[in-house]
């Protein structure tokens, strides 16, 4: 297998990755959705734990893929989230709740970046 073939297979299953990854955006989106809602704080450890869950993997696979800026974020927004959640947080305090705004603002602006030019990751071929 050449370079070139290296090459377009990892770029194949980047798009693939991009797909996966808006869905997963998605889901932090309607938490955190969720979350800010206020209807009903019983629910925000939940909702926290589905962003936690998918910070976690779009962490790992963008940093995969060369979305070091990605990657950082959703690290960020997963530690945020898993401190929290040791708090015992269910009613967020307006400070954690604009910490988090912040965290997540963050991953949806960098996912944005991504998704708008994913020419900006780094190949390793």
């Amino acid at each position: 297998m050449t370079d070139g073939d290296l090459r377009q297979a990892f770029l194949a299953l980047r798009d693939e990755f991009l797909e996966i990854c808006r869905g997963r955006i998605g889901v932090i989106e309607r938490n955190w959705s969720e979350i800010t809602s206020g209807s009903d704080d019983a629910k925000n450890p939940e909702a926290l734990e589905f962003v936690k869950r998918e910070a976690h993997t779009i962490a790992g696979t963008s940093g995969t893929y060369g979305y070091a800026d990605v990657s950082k974020s959703a690290k960020e927004l997963e530690v945020l989230c898993i401190r929290l959640m040791d708090q015992g947080v269910s009613d967020m305090d307006d400070a954690q709740k604009e910490e988090l705004a912040a965290a997540v603002t963050s991953l949806l602006e960098e996912s944005t970046r991504m998704f708008a030019d994913p020419e900006i990751g780094t190949v390793p071929f």
